[in-house]
């Protein structure tokens, strides 16, 4: 096995990132830094408990952080991700780039 493969296979182990939509929200959070609950639903068409439900999973590893704050409106839900959840993308993403075809 090469190591490429090993790397992906570990990567993909990870029991909270082995979910496509766990990894699909740390990716859209990675690009877009902090948004709002409303926002990340949206943009990555999750349905709404779906996305509660995997953003606790996110944050209970220490890759998001999910904070209600006041407004004139009523709260809204901000998520961020966190400095780990930005390394385990940038573990993602130069995985992939370095893979030789």
């Amino acid at each position: 096995m090469s190591d490429d493969l090993k790397k992906i296979i570990e990567l993909l182990n990870n029991p909270v990132l082995s979910n496509s939509s766990r990894l699909g929200i740390l990716i859209s959070l990675y690009i877009l830094g902090k948004t709002t609950f409303a926002e990340l639903q949206k943009s990555t068409e999750i349905p709404k408990s779906s996305l509660h439900m995997h953003l606790q999973i996110l944050e209970e590893n220490g890759l998001v952080t999910v904070k209600k704050i006041p407004t004139l409106s009523g709260p809204r839900t901000i998520v961020q991700i966190t400095e780990k959840g930005v390394e385990e993308i940038k573990k993602y993403i130069n995985v992939i780039r370095d893979i030789k075809i």
